[in-house]
């Protein structure tokens, strides 16, 4: 079942919180709450681990509102049919991004799709997506912003950081953002010579240098919080990602706190003060 992406309606002011539930090649998800409404951000793992997972930060599955898809990657969408089959949640994401997916039945789902550039509501929030550049089908990053101005951007799975995004991701206060790789670990790495260039291609993924050198260019007062997502684990360490992007935030005066988001387990709630 298709349903129309509703127009976005100014929602009511409340808080935001968020907290990822894991990232990496082998899924991605994070959840997005503010006072009763709660969101995931992709859902990269089984079913019963996302629940298991979400349980862990103290959230009931049956308390979700929605999932909103990246793109039809397996570590971002693998377990959001039967999540959605489930606890009846509505899937949006792009027409490409939907399709993509190849859901195994998707008569019985409740398919949302939006258009990129133009605003939408799910639930409480404001989101609006934007096109990144990726291998995938009609991929996107997020911004989703509460009642309060609180703005939080999603960018992983992207090759550059075109000049573009500069204005979508400003006046940010959390910024989730791919830092996939160390180029010198993935060029004297163990990957096929075919894989690492797509890695590092312009439709791969963010390398830690790459990643510093956009963060740069959107660094604003209102950022609080930067997570380090989306590292590998063959090509990456996290005290790399951390020195690149630290750096960068001492070199421009910012006061936001860093954290690197794990595979394995979930982060602590990342709570936006002002």
């Amino acid at each position: 079942m298709v349903l129309s992406s509703p127009p976005f309606s100014p929602p009511q002011e409340h808080g935001l919180r968020a907290a990822v539930l894991g990232s990496g090649s082998a899924g991605n998800s994070l959840i997005l709450e503010s006072s009763s409404d709660r969101i995931l951000l992709d859902a990269g793992f089984s079913c019963r681990e996302l629940e298991r997972r979400l349980r862990s930060v103290g959230v009931e599955p049956e308390t979700l509102q929605a999932i909103v898809l990246t793109h039809e990657h397996r570590d971002h969408c693998r377990g959001a049919e039967l999540l959605s089959r489930r606890w009846d949640l509505p899937i949006y994401g792009t027409r490409g991004t939907l399709e993509g997916c190849r859901f195994a039945q998707p008569r019985a789902l409740r398919l949302v799709p939006f258009t990129i550039g133009l605003p939408f509501s799910v639930s409480g929030f404001r989101l609006e997506a934007f096109a990144v550049p990726h291998d995938a089908r009609e991929p996107v990053g997020l911004v989703v912003e509460d009642g309060c101005n609180r703005r939080l951007g999603l960018i992983t799975d992207l090759g550059s950081f075109p000049e573009r995004l500069d204005r979508t991701l400003g006046r940010l206060s959390v910024l989730v953002q791919e830092t996939n790789h160390d180029l010198d670990m993935l060029r004297s790495g163990p990957y096929p010579w075919a894989l690492k260039k797509r890695v590092a291609g312009d439709k791969g993924h963010l390398s830690n240098d790459q990643a510093a050198s956009g963060l740069a260019r959107v660094l604003c007062d209102e950022l609080q919080f930067v997570v380090l997502y989306h590292l590998s684990r063959t090509n990456n360490r996290p005290t790399l990602a951390e020195a690149s992007i630290g750096e960068e935030l001492h070199r421009n005066g910012s006061e936001a706190r860093l954290l690197v988001a794990h595979q394995a387990e979930p982060s602590t709630w990342l709570e936006v003060m002002r």
